[in-house]
């Protein structure tokens, strides 16, 4: 029987020192799931109101101290943070920073100068309401967000009706979660390379949102593709696939760091990759076998085509030509929307040879290509 791997895109990634970061509405139930992991995993709880605190809580009072340096006393100011910082710097522990959307870009800030760079002993998990939702609510901060995996909630509804009725109400099961084995590094490097050469196809195909921040007004609140993210993704895929993450928790995971859409659109990528090497397929453009779902055949052309821009030559651009015919034969709308792109990479001066595999294709979608 399957595992239900619910909220497991939120629980693995503190376990590699990325803070995960919850949407749910109010009365979820988060906190007890919290603790009741807490207890499971054998850390302490440490819950956080972010509300609560004023930014100084978190980076420290600053109190005059002396020090001695070369037997001579100065004057200096060390700040103390509150006890819960110290106790997570300390011991082994899991802390939830809740209300996280009920402060301002100030907290938040103070907040990011603990949360960005968590206790390698110290889970750190937040939480919070959508700003519509939350008292005095305010988005998070792209600094902030840049830095975590972001998602919504899953409430478990089978586990709350458990702990209602053999916890009576006082007691919640622990839910089922991976614990992450040592050693999770040595799967990074595979997905360190897998997203380094999306990233790259997808620029050299002029289009830079996929390393840069898109319209911030679009995606305020959620998270986006940076190079930043993308390492923080590669490090969570690279121990998320060493306890068995499913499709739908992968999804969640790249999502959670770049984005949706990006992050469907590298899972397809990585679909793509069982269909053949890019240049194997350029040197033999008419043998090829497109997949036929829709979103994983534009991310083979695109793969296809950012090597014939990478390595740009007359005849690596008949190869290209080639091979947009053969993908016409079963996706022919797919064929005629990279039309246009495969035009831009002719190069100059270059006269189209006369083709008969393309030929009686030309008055459908290639009559342009001669002009």
């Amino acid at each position: 029987m399957k595992t239900k791997q619910t909220n497991w895109w939120y629980f693995i990634p503190p376990q590699i020192g990325v803070v995960s970061f919850a949407y749910g509405s109010p009365g979820l139930g988060k906190t007890e799931v919290m603790t009741a992991l807490s207890q499971a995993a054998q850390r302490k709880f440490i819950l956080m109101l972010l509300d609560q605190h004023e930014p100084e809580d978190i980076g420290g009072f600053p109190i005059p101290s002396k020090v001695t340096v070369d037997g001579e006393e100065h004057g200096v100011i060390k700040k103390y943070p509150m006890e819960n910082i110290i106790q997570a710097k300390k011991e082994k522990s899991l802390m939830l920073v809740d209300e996280f959307t009920c402060v301002s870009e100030d907290m938040q800030a103070a907040a990011l100068t603990f949360m960005a760079s968590p206790p390698k002993n110290c889970w750190v998990y937040a939480a919070g309401n959508r700003p519509d939702e939350a008292a005095n609510g305010h988005e998070i901060s792209e600094p902030m967000i840049n830095r975590m995996c972001v998602g919504d909630w899953e409430f478990d509804k089978k586990a709350w009706a458990q702990g209602m009725t053999e916890g009576g109400g006082f007691e919640f099961p622990a839910p089922k979660f991976p614990m992450i084995p040592d050693g999770w590094e040595e799967s990074v490097p595979f997905y360190a390379d897998k997203i380094n050469s999306f990233v790259n196809c997808r620029t050299t195909l002029s289009r830079p949102e996929y390393l840069n921040r898109p319209n911030k007004d679009e995606t305020m609140g959620s998270p986006f593709p940076s190079p930043r993210s993308w390492t923080n993704a590669a490090r969570i895929l690279g121990a998320a696939m060493l306890v068995g993450a499913n499709k739908k928790t992968q999804r969640k995971l790249i999502g959670g760091c770049v984005g949706d859409e990006v992050g469907q659109e590298f899972l397809d990528f990585l679909d793509v990759d069982s269909y053949g090497d890019p240049e194997e397929i350029l040197n033999s453009p008419r043998e090829i076998e497109l997949p036929k779902a829709s979103n994983l055949a534009i991310s083979y052309v695109k793969s296809v085509l950012t090597r014939v821009k990478e390595e740009l030559t007359p005849e690596r651009w008949e190869n290209g030509r080639e091979f947009l015919a053969t993908v016409h034969r079963t996706h022919p709308e797919i064929a005629k929307t990279f039309e246009a792109k495969l035009l831009e990479l002719k190069p100059d001066g270059h006269d189209v040879v006369k083709n008969e595999y393309v030929a009686s294709m030309e008055d459908d979608w290639l009559s342009n290509i001669h002009n």
